[in-house]
């Protein structure tokens, strides 16, 4: 049975992504309105923000003078947004098989189903995401992939943007998508920049290789690890963007979803990462706070290299 701060864990999670999807934003949320938006007390939102945050699912930003809280706001990350959509769809699973869901933090009960091996299967798919030990590496990994990624995670000047793509398709031309996207990075860097005197931030913008094999395999995941802002053109569905984005959601990268006006929309189980629809190769996007909205994401990635 989950334990009380794993239960005070999800509900702050639940809470950060619905209030994401009401905004249609990206935003810090104020320790003070995620107790009103949960009823927990300020102990518990603590705890359950202390847990969120190492297990990569929030995150948040601390400053001086935020007493009693022990920070000041809270985001969810990608990976967060991703567990609840986890849970979402072991709900609906199991509203279809005719079994009672359980209640937050009351076990198990089934209406058809009482084997003990199944309330025990229930409950540990039930349970929150406990802080990850960093034990798995994607597959082939080796010290020196680690050592790559340590030295780009400690440029702190330096911006990584990493693009995953179908190399060739019929919805946009490539070059043409690759520099757009390169191009609107760099125009939102250079006003944090100016916005921000005494900074020089940098972008470090790479398009990740088609094909795979254990090699080119290591040096994609090694990339998206790496990267700050991890973006995945969708138009096509492709087999490869699809296994790139599970790598960005599983190790915690930024993910920011695109595709062309009229092509379909990601699986359910992804639509909830950050998403825009654009026109002319990516150098227009339909959203008219698109460009605000960006600058928002890559201030944000940013400041969390510190």
């Amino acid at each position: 049975m989950p334990s009380d701060i794993q239960d005070n864990a999800y509900k702050i999670l639940k809470f950060l992504y619905n209030r994401q999807k009401e905004l249609n934003d990206e935003v810090y949320i104020d320790a003070k309105d995620v107790k009103n938006g949960t009823d927990l007390t300020v102990p518990e939102v603590n705890d359950a923000v202390e847990l969120l945050h190492e297990s990569g699912l929030v995150e948040r930003l601390q400053v001086l003078g935020t007493a009693p809280y022990g920070f000041h706001s809270v985001l969810i990350t990608a990976r967060g947004k991703y567990e609840v959509e986890r849970r979402k769809s072991i709900e609906r699973a199991l509203m279809s098989s005719g079994t009672k869901l359980p209640e937050t933090g009351s076990g198990v009960t089934m209406s058809v189903i009482e084997q003990p091996s199944v309330v025990a299967l229930l409950q540990s798919l039930f349970r929150s995401v406990k802080p990850p030990v960093p034990e798995g590496s994607p597959y082939g990994f080796k010290e020196e992939d680690w050592e790559n990624v340590a030295r780009k995670k400690a440029q702190k000047n330096v911006l990584e943007v990493v693009l995953g793509y179908k190399f060739q398709s019929s919805h946009y031309k490539t070059d043409e998508l690759k520099n757009n996207i390169k191009e609107m990075f760099e125009q939102a860097v250079n006003r944090y920049n100016t916005e921000n005197q005494g900074q020089a931030i940098t972008v470090e913008f790479t398009p990740l290789h088609a094909g795979y094999g254990e090699h080119l395999f290591n040096a994609i995941a090694r990339d998206i690890i790496s990267s700050d802002i991890a973006v995945f053109e969708t138009s096509d569905l492709a087999p490869n963007v699809l296994i790139e984005i599970g790598v960005a959601l599983t190790w915690g990268s930024r993910v920011f979803l695109i595709k062309k006006d009229g092509c379909p929309d990601p699986p359910s189980d992804i639509f909830g990462q950050t998403y825009a629809v654009y026109i002319n190769d990516a150098k227009e996007f339909l959203d008219h706070d698109h460009q605000e909205k960006l600058y928002r994401m890559v201030e944000r990635a940013i400041r969390r290299k510190g």
